[in-house]
């Protein structure tokens, strides 16, 4: 989180809305790399319909 808010300058509209769009899909890689991993977040999330339905990722 520290790297994209020290690499994405500009505290306008579009550098707000970049920072928050990097951090998203850092948060859904991580989840996908933790659901291969560990079984408990595996349970959590058995399907990548369980994941969009969570609000991780939006439909599409």
């Amino acid at each position: 989180m520290f790297l994209v808010s020290s690499c994405v300058h500009g505290h306008d509209e579009q550098g707000r809305l970049l920072r928050r769009t990097l951090m998203r899909y850092v948060n859904l890689t991580s989840l996908l790399i933790f659901r291969s991993v560990s079984t408990a977040v595996c349970k959590r999330f058995p399907t990548m319909e369980h994941v969009v339905e969570a609000g991780t990722t939006p439909r599409g």
